[in-house]
């Protein structure tokens, strides 16, 4: 998990909208029931995000349109589920506990951070485990299933070197502070402050900011270039130590904005080096392709019934 992932606590629960039924079904797939508030539950959070407010009629049709969207994602995650479960693939709770820890580690986040992550977002740890087991669980199925057909070769890899040779370096670290709006925050509004010079970019994140040390202005001390996701290396790339980026999207849809605060060079990486990085990069986008069929293909075997 990248960087770009500190914003997964940020969007996964919200209050469910006042005329939700919160007691009927709103899909059952292969048995298993969806009821309209879990979907609400899901819906919620990108509504905020998008301000689409249901109660009103002239968004209501963008509304219905995200609920249906979101209704199929929950879909496609059961039968993925039921899958990996067919198949006898398991998730072990001290795989969970390993996985939990591993995501406090990589961004950074203490127990006792993670946990006002949590309240924050009205959220149990139980629920947050289920979700952690259930991404492990799908993660697993795929890596079966469609990981081992996906082929980089080394054309590609040298064409993608060649290319972005720049960001591939030994020793590089950076240093920079992180604001992840909540979907509830005008993003647009604090960030013309920001540039405006009306308020700090650690006042700011202190105040509103829902990612990783947010107390301590955002910053999130210094890290290995390597691990940043590609278009992170980029944005920084051409900021200067002081300066703020435009607001940009990361998981879930959320906005968020990046402060250089130092950079520390290091000596580029050869080809032969820098080929299991890029291997990474490039299977990404052809994993999604594959991704996309089998779960195609799931679905058409499926027994799926929409009630709404």
């Amino acid at each position: 998990m990248r960087i770009a992932s500190l914003v997964l606590f940020a969007a996964l629960v919200a209050a469910v909208p006042a005329q939700a039924a919160i007691n009927g079904v709103a899909a059952v797939v292969n048995g298993e029931m969806i009821t309209e508030f879990d979907l609400q539950n899901e819906v919620a959070p990108e509504a905020m995000r998008r301000q689409i407010d249901p109660k009103k009629p002239a968004q209501r049709e963008a509304y219905d349109a995200l609920t249906s969207a979101t209704l199929e994602r929950m879909i496609n995650n059961i039968i993925l589920t039921q899958e990996a479960q067919r198949l006898k693939i398991s998730v072990s709770d001290s795989e969970v506990d390993n996985e939990m820890q591993q995501i406090m580690s990589r961004n950074k986040i203490t127990p006792e951070e993670f946990q006002r992550q949590l309240q924050l977002q009205r959220m149990s740890e139980k629920d947050f485990r289920e979700r952690v087991r259930s991404g492990v669980l799908r993660n697993r199925l795929l890596a079966n299933m469609v990981g081992r057909k996906v082929i980089v070769t080394k054309e590609e890899v040298a064409d993608y070197y060649n290319i972005h040779k720049q960001n591939f370096v030994n020793n590089q670290r950076v240093r920079f502070a992180l604001i992840v709006y909540p979907p509830t925050e005008n993003a647009e509004k604090q960030s013309a402050r920001l540039r405006g010079g009306k308020a700090s970019f650690e006042e700011v994140a202190r105040k509103v900011s829902i990612g990783p040390r947010a107390q301590e202005g955002g910053d999130v001390g210094m890290v290995s270039w390597n691990t940043l996701d590609p278009a992170w290396q980029e944005r920084l790339s051409l900021m200067e130590p002081g300066e703020i980026s435009d607001l940009f999207e990361v998981n879930n849809g959320l906005k968020a904005q990046l402060k250089l605060i130092d950079m520390e060079s290091g000596e580029g990486q050869t080809l032969e080096e820098a080929t299991p990085q890029i291997e990474r990069i490039l299977r990404e986008p052809k994993l999604q392709e594959r991704f996309r069929e089998y779960t195609e293909q799931l679905r058409k075997r499926a027994v799926v019934e929409i009630r709404r």
